[in-house]
């Protein structure tokens, strides 16, 4: 049984969290500037100022970080959606994420180089599947009103979603990301079977 009161046990998940925090955001700014597999973690742990036995405890490689900063990330948006989807038709945070993109152009410029694009983003596709059903057992309560079920629509709205996050990508000035969330959103619903949107 452990002797750390709740406190002590606080201060070390807060001081953990920091040091995630830093080092993701170390291995981010380092591929802006140069090529993924040329990063050493000796490298990530310098700009991060924080200790290789730090490092091991919580990954086991650069890419591990990767995939968990990318974790972090879609964690506090889905946490942030949810909280203000109540009372909407949304199924999804397209303008949010589509902002954040843009907002972070050059890094995922860098991801696209990495060659770790696709793992990220079958990361995100599942997290957006998942809120997406979530948000279809409330605006769709009757489960037999959709053919292919919540789940099954969920999936096929979140792979629509990230196919229209690269066409965003790859179409400047082809509409906002407000634009994107409307076309969206109207596509889902005209395009649910057996669903009627939601008043």
């Amino acid at each position: 049984m452990s002797n750390k009161s709740p406190t002590d046990v606080r201060e070390l998940d807060a001081r953990a969290a920091r040091s995630q925090r830093a080092l993701g955001a170390a291995l981010i700014a380092l591929m802006i500037d140069e090529r993924f597999d040329r990063i050493t973690v000796q490298q990530v742990l310098d700009r991060a100022g924080v200790g290789r036995s730090t490092f091991y405890a919580h990954f086991r490689n650069k890419d591990d970080l990767l995939l968990s900063d990318a974790e972090r990330f879609i964690t506090m948006l889905e946490r942030h959606f949810m909280g203000i989807a109540d009372g909407t038709t949304r199924v999804a945070p397209i303008v949010e994420l589509f902002s954040h993109v843009e907002d972070v152009a050059r890094f995922v410029d860098a991801l696209d180089r990495s060659g770790r694009q696709d793992a990220v983003f079958e990361l995100l596709l599942g997290h957006l599947a998942q809120m997406i059903e979530r948000r279809l057992d409330v605006l769709v309560p009757n489960r037999e009103a959709l053919a292919l079920g919540h789940a099954g629509s969920a999936r096929i709205c979140a792979a629509m979603a990230m196919e229209m996050l690269r066409w965003f990508r790859d179409h400047p000035g082809a509409g906002t990301a407000k634009e994107m969330d409307q076309r969206f959103h109207a596509m889902v619903w005209r395009g649910l079977p057996g669903a009627v949107t939601p008043a």
